[in-house]
């Protein structure tokens, strides 16, 4: 858990990145039981919330028992995602004249790090990564298995590096001059194979895993000249030795489950150091 002194400034930190509050209701409400909330103020009056979307609010909403969800950025030796999760109860619940539900939350005592494995995101320790090849991915051609764009070397060296990355996608960086000799200048919608192998003993499976990406954004940061590439999981396969084929199949919830359980030891290994 977090300190005491700490809920509050976590939320305020929440308020300046503009992050939302995932709010779990006990029972049916109106019809709802889950609602997405901005988060308008956190003070020793509580917590004030309003619904993203119409939610018919009134007093029958107030005493009732919820569990919030949100997430901040950190920025230290790398960029971190981390979700909290809270108990609280209402306190006072009205709609707006939007239509909107209003709602204040008494001020949670402590805020726990976020269980939910899918929404985990963070960037590897460079060691944790055994090898990393990407392809260029043509829907007619395929790819060639002997020819990957990025190998290992380019992220030992620095001129590429796994920025972030979750159960269902990654951020990819590498230096712009890199992409134009690697022939890795794409846009939107373009695909990717990757081939990852990850170390970590405490999971079953091993880690290993070949991943079909989309390509949902692209970006280059003018002073560092580094192109950003945005990757979307879209299939999971493994290699068929035998056949020398890769088999495809499409990635279910947009989670590739055992990437999530290496990513969650990750994360309480992170959240262990920095308590210690």
């Amino acid at each position: 858990m977090t300190p005491p002194a700490l809920p509050r400034r976590l939320l305020e930190e929440a308020i300046a990145q503009r992050s939302r509050c995932h709010l779990t209701l006990p029972e049916t409400v109106a019809g709802l039981k889950e609602l997405d909330c901005a988060i308008l103020e956190a003070s020793n009056r509580g917590i004030l919330l309003e619904s993203v979307g119409k939610a018919a609010a009134g007093p029958h909403w107030v005493g009732l028992e919820v569990k919030g969800y949100f997430r901040v950025v950190l920025r230290r030796q790398t960029l971190e995602e981390t979700f909290y999760t809270f108990d609280s109860r209402i306190r006072a619940a009205a709609a707006s004249p939007a239509g909107l539900a209003r709602l204040r939350l008494a001020e949670p005592d402590a805020l726990v790090f976020g269980q939910r494995r899918k929404s985990l995101r963070l960037e590897p320790e460079r060691d944790r990564v055994r090898s990393a090849f990407f392809w260029r991915y043509d829907r007619k051609s395929g790819f060639n298995l002997d020819a990957p764009a990025l190998r290992p070397g380019d992220f030992q060296n620095g001129a590429a590096r796994l920025s972030n990355i979750s159960a269902g996608g990654m951020c990819l960086g590498l230096r712009a001059t890199l992409s134009v000799e690697r022939n890795l200048q794409v846009v939107a919608g373009d695909r990717l194979v990757i081939h990852l192998e990850l170390h970590e003993p405490r999971t079953p499976e091993a880690g290993e895993f070949w991943i079909v990406a989309k390509v949902r954004h692209v970006g280059l940061d003018r002073a560092t000249r580094e192109l950003t590439l945005g990757l979307e999981f879209l299939a999971q396969g493994s290699l068929d030795a035998t056949a020398g084929k890769i088999r495809w199949l499409p990635v279910e919830g947009h989670i590739i489950t055992g990437l999530a359980d290496i990513l969650y030891f990750w994360d309480l290994d992170r959240h262990r150091e920095r308590l210690a």
